[in-house]
Protein backbone atom coordinates (compact mmCIF):
# COMPACT_ATOMS: atom_id res chain seq x y z
CA UNK A 1 0.00 0.00 0.00
CA UNK A 2 1.06 3.59 -0.47
CA UNK A 3 1.32 5.87 2.54
CA UNK A 4 -2.22 7.30 2.24
CA UNK A 5 -3.91 3.93 1.77
CA UNK A 6 -1.99 2.38 4.65
CA UNK A 7 -3.03 5.25 6.92
CA UNK A 8 -6.69 4.73 5.99
CA UNK A 9 -6.33 0.99 6.54
CA UNK A 10 -4.71 1.62 9.94
CA UNK A 11 -7.51 3.91 11.10
CA UNK A 12 -10.16 1.33 10.15
CA UNK A 13 -8.14 -1.43 11.80
CA UNK A 14 -7.83 0.53 15.05
CA UNK A 15 -11.54 1.35 14.92
CA UNK A 16 -12.53 -2.30 14.68
CA UNK A 17 -9.93 -3.36 17.24
CA UNK A 18 -11.33 -0.80 19.68
CA UNK A 19 -14.86 -1.97 18.89
CA UNK A 20 -13.81 -5.55 19.60
CA UNK A 21 -12.33 -4.56 22.96
CA UNK A 22 -15.38 -2.50 23.90
CA UNK A 23 -18.00 -4.77 22.31
CA UNK A 24 -19.39 -5.99 25.62
CA UNK A 25 -19.92 -2.41 26.78
CA UNK A 26 -21.48 -1.38 23.48
CA UNK A 27 -24.03 -4.20 23.46
CA UNK A 28 -24.83 -4.29 27.19
CA UNK A 29 -27.38 -1.85 28.72
CA UNK A 30 -25.33 -1.17 31.82
CA UNK A 31 -22.31 0.65 33.17
CA UNK A 32 -19.02 -1.12 33.87
CA UNK A 33 -17.26 -0.14 37.09
CA UNK A 34 -16.36 -2.06 40.23
CA UNK A 35 -17.02 0.84 42.62
CA UNK A 36 -20.75 1.41 43.17
CA UNK A 37 -20.54 4.93 44.62
CA UNK A 38 -18.46 6.09 41.65
CA UNK A 39 -20.86 4.41 39.24
CA UNK A 40 -23.81 6.29 40.73
CA UNK A 41 -21.84 9.55 40.64
CA UNK A 42 -20.71 9.30 36.99
CA UNK A 43 -24.06 8.20 35.61
CA UNK A 44 -26.11 10.58 37.75
CA UNK A 45 -24.05 13.59 36.68
CA UNK A 46 -24.31 12.59 33.03
CA UNK A 47 -28.09 12.12 33.31
CA UNK A 48 -28.58 15.46 35.09
CA UNK A 49 -26.32 17.31 32.63
CA UNK A 50 -28.16 15.98 29.59
CA UNK A 51 -31.52 16.65 31.24
CA UNK A 52 -30.51 20.27 31.81
CA UNK A 53 -29.38 20.58 28.18
CA UNK A 54 -32.81 19.37 27.08
CA UNK A 55 -34.35 22.09 29.23
CA UNK A 56 -32.49 24.68 27.17
CA UNK A 57 -29.51 25.38 29.44
CA UNK A 58 -26.49 25.63 27.12
CA UNK A 59 -23.91 25.13 29.87
CA UNK A 60 -25.49 23.50 32.95
CA UNK A 61 -23.83 24.38 36.26
CA UNK A 62 -26.30 23.07 38.85
CA UNK A 63 -26.94 19.39 39.65
CA UNK A 64 -30.42 19.57 41.16
CA UNK A 65 -30.70 15.95 42.39
CA UNK A 66 -27.62 15.97 44.59
CA UNK A 67 -27.81 15.88 48.37
CA UNK A 68 -31.40 14.69 48.66
CA UNK A 69 -32.73 17.29 46.26
CA UNK A 70 -30.93 20.32 47.68
CA UNK A 71 -28.65 20.24 44.64
CA UNK A 72 -25.01 21.26 44.27
CA UNK A 73 -22.73 23.26 41.95
CA UNK A 74 -21.19 20.01 40.71
CA UNK A 75 -20.86 21.18 37.10
CA UNK A 76 -18.80 24.15 38.20
CA UNK A 77 -16.23 21.71 39.59
CA UNK A 78 -16.37 18.86 37.06
CA UNK A 79 -15.31 19.43 33.42
CA UNK A 80 -18.21 19.45 30.94
CA UNK A 81 -16.76 18.11 27.68
CA UNK A 82 -17.38 14.43 28.41
CA UNK A 83 -21.01 15.18 29.19
CA UNK A 84 -21.46 17.06 25.92
CA UNK A 85 -20.16 13.96 24.13
CA UNK A 86 -22.68 11.87 26.08
CA UNK A 87 -25.47 14.26 25.01
CA UNK A 88 -24.48 13.85 21.34
CA UNK A 89 -24.47 10.04 21.50
CA UNK A 90 -27.69 10.10 23.52
CA UNK A 91 -29.43 11.62 20.48
CA UNK A 92 -28.75 8.42 18.55
CA UNK A 93 -28.93 5.82 21.33
CA UNK A 94 -31.78 7.19 23.46
CA UNK A 95 -29.91 5.91 26.52
CA UNK A 96 -27.56 7.84 28.79
CA UNK A 97 -25.70 4.68 29.85
CA UNK A 98 -25.26 3.41 26.30
CA UNK A 99 -24.13 6.90 25.28
CA UNK A 100 -21.51 6.89 28.05
CA UNK A 101 -20.22 3.53 26.84
CA UNK A 102 -20.01 4.85 23.27
CA UNK A 103 -18.03 7.84 24.52
CA UNK A 104 -15.58 5.48 26.22
CA UNK A 105 -15.28 3.42 23.03
CA UNK A 106 -14.65 6.58 21.00
CA UNK A 107 -11.98 7.68 23.47
CA UNK A 108 -10.20 4.32 23.23
CA UNK A 109 -10.26 4.46 19.44
CA UNK A 110 -9.02 8.06 19.33
CA UNK A 111 -6.28 7.18 21.82
CA UNK A 112 -5.07 4.46 19.48
CA UNK A 113 -5.39 6.68 16.39
CA UNK A 114 -3.48 9.46 18.12
CA UNK A 115 -0.69 7.07 19.06
CA UNK A 116 -0.53 5.89 15.43
CA UNK A 117 0.01 9.40 14.07
CA UNK A 118 2.48 10.25 16.83
CA UNK A 119 4.66 7.18 16.30
CA UNK A 120 4.39 7.67 12.53
CA UNK A 121 6.43 10.86 12.93
CA UNK A 122 9.42 8.75 13.97
CA UNK A 123 8.97 5.28 12.50
CA UNK A 124 7.36 3.48 9.58
CA UNK A 125 3.60 3.04 9.15
CA UNK A 126 3.80 -0.61 10.15
CA UNK A 127 5.59 0.13 13.42
CA UNK A 128 3.12 2.95 14.09
CA UNK A 129 0.19 0.56 13.61
CA UNK A 130 1.77 -2.11 15.81
CA UNK A 131 2.42 0.42 18.58
CA UNK A 132 -1.07 1.92 18.35
CA UNK A 133 -2.63 -1.54 18.45
CA UNK A 134 -0.50 -2.35 21.48
CA UNK A 135 -1.86 0.78 23.18
CA UNK A 136 -5.47 -0.17 22.45
CA UNK A 137 -5.12 -3.69 23.83
CA UNK A 138 -2.66 -2.89 26.62
CA UNK A 139 -4.21 -4.58 29.69
CA UNK A 140 -3.78 -1.60 32.02
CA UNK A 141 -5.97 0.47 29.68
CA UNK A 142 -8.62 -2.27 29.60
CA UNK A 143 -8.35 -2.51 33.38
CA UNK A 144 -9.22 1.20 33.50
CA UNK A 145 -12.03 1.09 30.93
CA UNK A 146 -13.75 -1.91 32.50
CA UNK A 147 -13.01 -1.78 36.21
CA UNK A 148 -11.43 1.09 38.12
CA UNK A 149 -11.06 4.11 35.85
CA UNK A 150 -13.27 7.13 36.37
CA UNK A 151 -15.40 8.15 33.39
CA UNK A 152 -13.58 11.46 32.95
CA UNK A 153 -10.09 10.03 33.38
CA UNK A 154 -10.46 7.23 30.83
CA UNK A 155 -11.87 9.42 28.08
CA UNK A 156 -9.20 12.08 28.67
CA UNK A 157 -6.52 9.66 27.40
CA UNK A 158 -7.44 10.60 23.83
CA UNK A 159 -5.75 14.02 24.24
CA UNK A 160 -2.25 12.85 25.23
CA UNK A 161 -0.96 11.92 21.78
CA UNK A 162 -2.33 14.93 19.82
CA UNK A 163 -0.76 17.41 22.24
CA UNK A 164 2.71 15.89 21.84
CA UNK A 165 2.15 15.33 18.10
CA UNK A 166 1.39 18.96 17.31
CA UNK A 167 4.22 20.23 19.50
CA UNK A 168 6.65 17.97 17.66
CA UNK A 169 5.26 18.94 14.25
CA UNK A 170 5.89 22.59 15.04
CA UNK A 171 9.45 21.83 16.16
CA UNK A 172 9.95 19.77 13.00
CA UNK A 173 8.27 21.97 10.37
CA UNK A 174 7.88 25.40 12.01
CA UNK A 175 4.24 25.56 10.95
CA UNK A 176 2.70 28.02 13.40
CA UNK A 177 -0.74 26.49 13.07
CA UNK A 178 0.49 23.49 15.04
CA UNK A 179 0.81 25.76 18.07
CA UNK A 180 -2.91 26.47 17.84
CA UNK A 181 -3.74 22.80 17.36
CA UNK A 182 -1.66 21.88 20.41
CA UNK A 183 -3.30 24.63 22.48
CA UNK A 184 -6.81 23.54 21.49
CA UNK A 185 -6.01 19.92 22.38
CA UNK A 186 -4.57 21.01 25.72
CA UNK A 187 -7.77 22.99 26.33
CA UNK A 188 -9.75 19.86 25.42
CA UNK A 189 -7.81 17.91 28.04
CA UNK A 190 -8.62 20.53 30.70
CA UNK A 191 -12.29 20.39 29.70
CA UNK A 192 -12.27 16.60 30.02
CA UNK A 193 -10.33 15.87 33.21
CA UNK A 194 -8.66 18.58 35.26
CA UNK A 195 -6.38 16.31 37.29
CA UNK A 196 -5.01 14.51 34.23
CA UNK A 197 -4.54 17.92 32.59
CA UNK A 198 -2.57 19.12 35.61
CA UNK A 199 -0.36 16.02 35.55
CA UNK A 200 0.14 16.09 31.78
CA UNK A 201 1.18 19.74 31.96
CA UNK A 202 4.46 18.54 33.48
CA UNK A 203 4.94 16.22 30.49
CA UNK A 204 4.11 19.03 28.03
CA UNK A 205 6.55 21.46 29.65
CA UNK A 206 9.30 18.84 29.97
CA UNK A 207 8.91 17.71 26.34
CA UNK A 208 9.24 21.26 24.97
CA UNK A 209 12.19 22.01 27.26
CA UNK A 210 13.92 18.73 26.34
CA UNK A 211 13.42 19.13 22.59
CA UNK A 212 14.61 22.74 22.75
CA UNK A 213 17.84 21.54 24.36
CA UNK A 214 18.55 18.60 22.05
CA UNK A 215 17.64 20.63 18.96
CA UNK A 216 19.68 23.56 20.32
CA UNK A 217 16.78 25.95 19.74
CA UNK A 218 16.14 27.45 23.16
CA UNK A 219 13.73 29.97 21.66
CA UNK A 220 11.30 27.07 21.19
CA UNK A 221 10.63 27.25 24.93
CA UNK A 222 8.27 30.11 24.11
CA UNK A 223 5.90 27.28 23.15
CA UNK A 224 5.33 26.59 26.84
CA UNK A 225 3.46 29.83 27.67
CA UNK A 226 1.85 29.97 24.22
CA UNK A 227 0.29 26.50 24.38
CA UNK A 228 -0.71 26.73 28.03
CA UNK A 229 -2.27 30.15 27.46
CA UNK A 230 -4.16 28.89 24.40
CA UNK A 231 -5.43 25.92 26.39
CA UNK A 232 -6.60 28.16 29.23
CA UNK A 233 -8.35 30.51 26.82
CA UNK A 234 -10.21 27.65 25.15
CA UNK A 235 -11.23 26.16 28.50
CA UNK A 236 -11.89 29.51 30.23
CA UNK A 237 -15.65 28.85 30.47
CA UNK A 238 -14.80 26.01 32.87
CA UNK A 239 -11.43 26.74 34.43
CA UNK A 240 -11.96 30.37 35.48
CA UNK A 241 -15.10 29.66 37.58
CA UNK A 242 -13.22 26.76 39.21
CA UNK A 243 -10.37 29.08 40.15
CA UNK A 244 -12.49 31.97 41.41
CA UNK A 245 -15.48 30.13 42.90
CA UNK A 246 -13.76 27.21 44.62
CA UNK A 247 -13.93 29.30 47.81
CA UNK A 248 -17.70 28.74 47.87
CA UNK A 249 -17.46 24.94 48.09
CA UNK A 250 -15.74 22.50 50.42
CA UNK A 251 -12.82 22.01 48.04
CA UNK A 252 -10.42 20.99 50.82
CA UNK A 253 -12.44 17.88 51.57
CA UNK A 254 -11.12 16.60 48.23
CA UNK A 255 -7.90 15.80 50.08
CA UNK A 256 -9.59 14.95 53.37
CA UNK A 257 -9.07 18.29 55.13
CA UNK A 258 -12.02 19.13 57.35
CA UNK A 259 -13.98 16.07 56.22
CA UNK A 260 -13.40 13.91 59.27
CA UNK A 261 -11.97 11.19 57.03
CA UNK A 262 -8.62 12.56 55.94
CA UNK A 263 -6.97 9.15 55.90
CA UNK A 264 -8.85 7.93 52.84
CA UNK A 265 -7.71 10.74 50.54
CA UNK A 266 -4.13 11.19 51.79
CA UNK A 267 -1.74 10.41 48.93
CA UNK A 268 0.65 8.72 51.40
CA UNK A 269 -1.80 5.84 51.77
CA UNK A 270 -1.68 4.90 48.09
CA UNK A 271 2.00 4.39 47.39
CA UNK A 272 3.09 1.03 46.03
CA UNK A 273 5.65 1.03 48.83
CA UNK A 274 5.21 1.39 51.71
CA UNK A 275 2.22 -0.92 51.53
CA UNK A 276 -0.61 0.66 53.54
CA UNK A 277 -3.38 -1.74 52.51
CA UNK A 278 -3.57 -3.16 56.01
CA UNK A 279 -5.37 0.01 57.10
CA UNK A 280 -8.15 -0.53 54.56
CA UNK A 281 -11.06 -2.93 54.73
CA UNK A 282 -10.83 -6.02 52.53
CA UNK A 283 -13.54 -4.65 50.25
CA UNK A 284 -11.86 -1.30 49.70
CA UNK A 285 -10.82 -0.62 46.11
CA UNK A 286 -7.15 -0.06 46.97
CA UNK A 287 -6.95 -3.17 49.13
CA UNK A 288 -8.71 -5.31 46.53
CA UNK A 289 -6.55 -4.21 43.58
CA UNK A 290 -3.23 -3.44 45.26
CA UNK A 291 -1.54 -6.56 43.90
CA UNK A 292 -2.86 -5.75 40.42
CA UNK A 293 -1.23 -2.32 40.52
CA UNK A 294 2.03 -3.87 41.74
CA UNK A 295 1.94 -6.27 38.80
CA UNK A 296 1.49 -3.42 36.32
CA UNK A 297 4.38 -1.48 37.80
CA UNK A 298 6.55 -4.59 37.37
CA UNK A 299 5.30 -5.09 33.79
CA UNK A 300 5.90 -1.47 32.84
CA UNK A 301 9.41 -1.60 34.30
CA UNK A 302 10.28 -4.62 32.14
CA UNK A 303 9.09 -2.79 29.03
CA UNK A 304 11.05 0.31 30.01
CA UNK A 305 14.27 -1.68 30.42
CA UNK A 306 13.80 -3.43 27.08
CA UNK A 307 13.01 -0.13 25.34
CA UNK A 308 16.05 1.47 26.95
CA UNK A 309 18.30 -1.28 25.62
CA UNK A 310 17.03 -0.90 22.08
CA UNK A 311 17.04 2.90 22.22
CA UNK A 312 20.76 2.70 22.95
CA UNK A 313 21.14 0.89 19.63
CA UNK A 314 19.46 3.79 17.80
CA UNK A 315 22.43 6.06 18.41
CA UNK A 316 24.37 4.13 15.74
CA UNK A 317 21.83 5.04 13.06
CA UNK A 318 21.93 8.66 11.92
CA UNK A 319 18.49 8.50 10.30
CA UNK A 320 16.92 7.48 13.63
CA UNK A 321 18.15 10.35 15.80
CA UNK A 322 14.70 11.92 16.16
CA UNK A 323 13.30 8.57 17.30
CA UNK A 324 16.19 8.24 19.75
CA UNK A 325 15.44 11.67 21.24
CA UNK A 326 11.71 10.92 21.57
CA UNK A 327 12.31 7.48 23.07
CA UNK A 328 14.81 8.83 25.55
CA UNK A 329 12.34 11.47 26.70
CA UNK A 330 9.45 9.04 27.17
CA UNK A 331 11.63 6.47 28.91
CA UNK A 332 12.65 9.24 31.31
CA UNK A 333 8.98 10.20 31.72
CA UNK A 334 8.05 6.59 32.49
CA UNK A 335 10.83 6.22 35.07
CA UNK A 336 9.92 9.50 36.80
CA UNK A 337 6.21 8.68 36.98
CA UNK A 338 7.05 5.25 38.38
CA UNK A 339 9.27 6.97 40.96
CA UNK A 340 6.19 8.97 42.04
CA UNK A 341 4.47 5.71 43.01
CA UNK A 342 6.84 5.14 45.92
CA UNK A 343 7.09 6.77 49.34
CA UNK A 344 10.60 8.01 48.57
CA UNK A 345 8.93 10.63 46.35
CA UNK A 346 6.99 12.16 49.28
CA UNK A 347 9.12 15.32 49.18
CA UNK A 348 7.93 15.93 45.59
CA UNK A 349 4.28 15.55 46.59
CA UNK A 350 4.75 17.93 49.51
CA UNK A 351 6.78 20.53 47.60
CA UNK A 352 4.99 21.05 44.27
CA UNK A 353 1.78 23.12 44.55
CA UNK A 354 -1.49 21.19 44.20
CA UNK A 355 0.29 17.82 43.92
CA UNK A 356 -1.69 16.48 46.86
CA UNK A 357 -4.90 17.05 44.88
CA UNK A 358 -3.86 14.19 42.61
CA UNK A 359 -4.91 12.10 45.66
CA UNK A 360 -3.83 8.68 44.40
CA UNK A 361 -0.29 7.96 43.23
CA UNK A 362 -1.54 5.32 40.80
CA UNK A 363 -3.21 8.06 38.72
CA UNK A 364 0.26 8.56 37.23
CA UNK A 365 0.07 5.10 35.65
CA UNK A 366 -2.09 6.50 32.84
CA UNK A 367 0.83 8.70 31.81
CA UNK A 368 3.33 5.91 32.51
CA UNK A 369 1.38 3.59 30.20
CA UNK A 370 1.29 6.24 27.47
CA UNK A 371 5.03 6.84 27.76
CA UNK A 372 5.94 3.15 27.93
CA UNK A 373 3.80 2.17 24.95
CA UNK A 374 5.35 4.92 22.84
CA UNK A 375 8.80 3.76 23.92
CA UNK A 376 7.84 0.20 22.99
CA UNK A 377 7.76 1.27 19.36
CA UNK A 378 11.53 0.77 19.35
CA UNK A 379 10.94 -2.86 20.29
CA UNK A 380 8.83 -3.38 17.17
CA UNK A 381 11.53 -1.57 15.22
CA UNK A 382 14.10 -3.96 16.70
CA UNK A 383 12.12 -6.97 15.49
CA UNK A 384 12.33 -5.74 11.89
CA UNK A 385 15.86 -4.40 11.70
CA UNK A 386 19.38 -5.76 11.95
CA UNK A 387 22.30 -4.05 13.60
CA UNK A 388 25.81 -5.01 14.64
CA UNK A 389 26.96 -8.58 14.11
CA UNK A 390 24.71 -11.47 13.19
CA UNK A 391 25.36 -13.00 16.61
CA UNK A 392 24.35 -9.76 18.33
CA UNK A 393 21.20 -9.60 16.24
CA UNK A 394 20.16 -13.13 17.13
CA UNK A 395 20.81 -12.45 20.80
CA UNK A 396 18.70 -9.31 20.74
CA UNK A 397 15.84 -11.01 18.91
CA UNK A 398 15.99 -13.82 21.44
CA UNK A 399 15.75 -11.38 24.34
CA UNK A 400 12.82 -9.60 22.73
CA UNK A 401 10.88 -12.80 22.14
CA UNK A 402 11.72 -14.15 25.58
CA UNK A 403 10.09 -11.07 27.09
CA UNK A 404 7.33 -10.36 24.57
CA UNK A 405 5.83 -13.81 24.16
CA UNK A 406 5.02 -14.33 27.88
CA UNK A 407 3.89 -10.70 28.00
CA UNK A 408 1.55 -11.13 25.04
CA UNK A 409 0.02 -14.27 26.54
CA UNK A 410 -0.40 -12.54 29.90
CA UNK A 411 -1.95 -9.48 28.24
CA UNK A 412 -4.42 -11.62 26.30
CA UNK A 413 -5.49 -13.48 29.44
CA UNK A 414 -5.85 -10.26 31.43
CA UNK A 415 -7.87 -8.55 28.72
CA UNK A 416 -10.16 -11.58 28.52
CA UNK A 417 -10.55 -11.59 32.30
CA UNK A 418 -11.38 -7.88 32.52
CA UNK A 419 -13.84 -7.97 29.62
CA UNK A 420 -15.51 -11.25 30.51
CA UNK A 421 -15.83 -10.82 34.28
CA UNK A 422 -16.05 -7.05 34.79
CA UNK A 423 -18.76 -5.91 37.18
CA UNK A 424 -21.77 -4.31 35.50
CA UNK A 425 -24.61 -2.23 36.96
CA UNK A 426 -27.86 -2.47 35.00
CA UNK A 427 -29.30 0.67 33.48
CA UNK A 428 -32.60 0.20 35.32
CA UNK A 429 -30.71 0.62 38.60
CA UNK A 430 -29.00 3.83 37.49
CA UNK A 431 -31.66 5.80 35.63
CA UNK A 432 -33.15 8.19 36.59
CA UNK A 433 -29.97 9.45 38.22
CA UNK A 434 -29.26 8.19 41.71
CA UNK A 435 -26.74 10.34 43.53
CA UNK A 436 -24.23 9.32 46.17
CA UNK A 437 -24.42 12.03 48.81
CA UNK A 438 -21.02 11.69 50.44
CA UNK A 439 -19.04 13.78 47.89
CA UNK A 440 -18.64 16.68 50.30
CA UNK A 441 -16.46 18.59 47.84
CA UNK A 442 -19.69 19.41 45.96
CA UNK A 443 -21.26 21.02 49.04
CA UNK A 444 -21.55 24.80 49.46
CA UNK A 445 -18.98 25.94 52.03
CA UNK A 446 -21.50 27.00 54.69
CA UNK A 447 -23.48 23.75 54.69
CA UNK A 448 -23.24 21.20 57.50
CA UNK A 449 -24.16 17.87 55.91
CA UNK A 450 -25.12 16.38 59.28
CA UNK A 451 -27.95 18.93 59.61
CA UNK A 452 -29.57 18.12 56.28
CA UNK A 453 -32.81 16.12 56.37
CA UNK A 454 -31.70 13.22 54.20
CA UNK A 455 -34.80 12.28 52.24
CA UNK A 456 -36.14 13.01 48.77
CA UNK A 457 -39.74 13.80 49.66
CA UNK A 458 -40.93 15.97 46.77
CA UNK A 459 -43.80 17.27 48.91
CA UNK A 460 -41.28 19.17 51.02
CA UNK A 461 -39.64 21.12 48.21
CA UNK A 462 -41.36 24.29 49.45
CA UNK A 463 -42.38 24.79 53.09
CA UNK A 464 -44.17 27.78 54.59
CA UNK A 465 -42.27 28.47 57.81
CA UNK A 466 -44.17 31.64 58.75
CA UNK A 467 -47.61 33.05 57.97
CA UNK A 468 -50.67 31.52 56.35
CA UNK A 469 -51.53 30.73 52.75
CA UNK A 470 -51.21 28.19 49.97
CA UNK A 471 -48.09 27.31 47.97
CA UNK A 472 -47.92 25.36 44.71
CA UNK A 473 -44.79 24.94 42.60
CA UNK A 474 -45.70 24.83 38.91
CA UNK A 475 -42.20 24.19 37.59
CA UNK A 476 -39.17 22.56 39.18
CA UNK A 477 -36.36 22.32 36.65
CA UNK A 478 -32.57 22.05 36.82
CA UNK A 479 -31.92 25.78 36.89
CA UNK A 480 -35.37 27.21 37.53
CA UNK A 481 -38.22 26.94 40.06
CA UNK A 482 -41.61 28.65 39.60
CA UNK A 483 -43.83 28.81 42.69
CA UNK A 484 -47.39 30.21 42.92
CA UNK A 485 -48.28 31.71 46.32
CA UNK A 486 -51.61 32.81 47.78
CA UNK A 487 -50.70 34.47 51.08
CA UNK A 488 -53.36 35.49 53.63
CA UNK A 489 -50.56 37.16 55.59
CA UNK A 490 -46.91 37.91 54.85
CA UNK A 491 -45.18 34.53 54.65
CA UNK A 492 -41.68 33.08 54.69
CA UNK A 493 -40.84 30.18 52.39
CA UNK A 494 -38.12 27.58 52.81
CA UNK A 495 -36.98 26.27 49.42
CA UNK A 496 -35.36 22.84 49.26
CA UNK A 497 -32.36 24.18 47.33
CA UNK A 498 -28.99 25.33 48.61
CA UNK A 499 -28.44 29.05 48.32
CA UNK A 500 -25.33 29.41 46.17
CA UNK A 501 -23.90 32.35 44.18
CA UNK A 502 -25.93 32.58 40.98
CA UNK A 503 -29.36 31.84 42.41
CA UNK A 504 -31.69 34.83 41.99
CA UNK A 505 -35.26 35.26 43.25
CA UNK A 506 -37.97 37.30 41.48
CA UNK A 507 -41.39 38.06 42.97
CA UNK A 508 -43.77 39.15 40.22
CA UNK A 509 -40.75 40.02 38.08
CA UNK A 510 -38.99 42.11 40.75
CA UNK A 511 -35.77 40.76 42.26
CA UNK A 512 -35.94 40.03 45.96
CA UNK A 513 -33.47 38.96 48.64
CA UNK A 514 -32.65 35.30 49.28
CA UNK A 515 -31.67 34.47 52.85
CA UNK A 516 -29.79 31.33 53.86
CA UNK A 517 -30.89 28.87 56.53
CA UNK A 518 -28.02 28.59 59.00
CA UNK A 519 -26.13 25.30 58.84
CA UNK A 520 -28.44 23.66 56.31
CA UNK A 521 -27.96 26.30 53.61
CA UNK A 522 -31.51 26.14 52.23
CA UNK A 523 -33.05 29.23 50.60
CA UNK A 524 -35.37 31.43 52.66
CA UNK A 525 -37.57 33.94 50.82
CA UNK A 526 -40.07 36.41 52.32
CA UNK A 527 -43.31 36.96 50.35
CA UNK A 528 -45.83 39.78 51.00
CA UNK A 529 -49.57 39.16 51.44
CA UNK A 530 -51.59 38.44 48.32
CA UNK A 531 -51.18 36.35 45.18
CA UNK A 532 -47.66 36.24 43.80
CA UNK A 533 -45.40 34.28 41.48
CA UNK A 534 -41.94 33.47 42.79
CA UNK A 535 -39.32 32.55 40.19
CA UNK A 536 -35.92 31.22 41.21
CA UNK A 537 -33.23 31.02 38.52
CA UNK A 538 -29.64 29.84 38.61
CA UNK A 539 -27.96 32.53 36.55
CA UNK A 540 -24.39 33.22 35.52
CA UNK A 541 -22.24 35.16 37.94
CA UNK A 542 -19.96 37.72 36.25
CA UNK A 543 -17.01 35.29 36.21
CA UNK A 544 -19.12 32.56 34.59
CA UNK A 545 -20.53 34.94 32.01
CA UNK A 546 -17.26 36.56 30.97
CA UNK A 547 -15.38 33.25 31.02
CA UNK A 548 -17.82 31.93 28.41
CA UNK A 549 -17.22 35.04 26.31
CA UNK A 550 -13.45 34.49 26.59
CA UNK A 551 -13.76 30.87 25.42
CA UNK A 552 -16.06 31.75 22.54
CA UNK A 553 -13.94 34.67 21.31
CA UNK A 554 -10.73 32.65 21.70
CA UNK A 555 -12.12 29.80 19.63
CA UNK A 556 -13.29 32.17 16.90
CA UNK A 557 -9.88 33.87 16.80
CA UNK A 558 -8.11 30.51 16.61
CA UNK A 559 -10.37 29.31 13.80
CA UNK A 560 -9.64 32.56 11.93
CA UNK A 561 -5.89 32.07 12.42
CA UNK A 562 -6.13 28.49 11.17
CA UNK A 563 -7.99 29.60 8.05
CA UNK A 564 -5.82 32.67 7.47
CA UNK A 565 -3.06 32.23 4.84
CA UNK A 566 0.11 32.96 6.77
CA UNK A 567 2.13 33.75 3.65
CA UNK A 568 0.10 36.96 3.18
CA UNK A 569 1.80 38.46 6.22
CA UNK A 570 5.28 37.41 5.28
CA UNK A 571 5.18 33.99 6.98
CA UNK A 572 5.58 31.39 4.23
CA UNK A 573 3.66 28.19 4.64
CA UNK A 574 5.92 25.33 5.65
CA UNK A 575 5.96 22.12 3.69
CA UNK A 576 4.62 19.15 5.60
Amino acid sequence: MNNRNYTIFSIFFLFFLSALIMLRQLETPGYFCCHMEDTYAFTSRAWQFVKALKEGIIYPRWASLNFWGYGSPAFILYPPLGYYFVAIFNIFTGSIITAMNFVKFTALFLSGAGMFFLVKEFYSNKIALLTASFYVVFPYNIFQFYLVGTFYSTISLMWFSPIILFIYRYIKNRNHKNIIYAGVCYGGLILTHLINAYMFTFVLVAFIFYMALVQQRLKDMVLIPLIITAGFLVSAAYILPVIFEKQFVKIKTFVGEGSGSGFVFDFRNFFILPNMTGKFSSGHLWHAFYNTFVFYVFLLCILVMLSLLLTYKLKKIDAMQSAKYANTFFIGTALFTIFLLFGISTFVWETIPFFKYIQFAHRWLNITTFAVVFSSSVIFWGLRNSYGTKKEHKLMIGIIFAVLLPMCVTSFLLDYKYIRYAHIVDEQELIPGKTPNWYKVDLPALVDIDRIDGNDNSGEKVIMTKGEGNVVFSKWRSGERIIEISADTPVSLRIRTFNFPGWKAYVDGMQTVIKTEKGVGAMLVDIPMGKHTLILRFEDTPIRYYSKIISLVSLLVMVFLLLFPWEKIGMPRQRQ
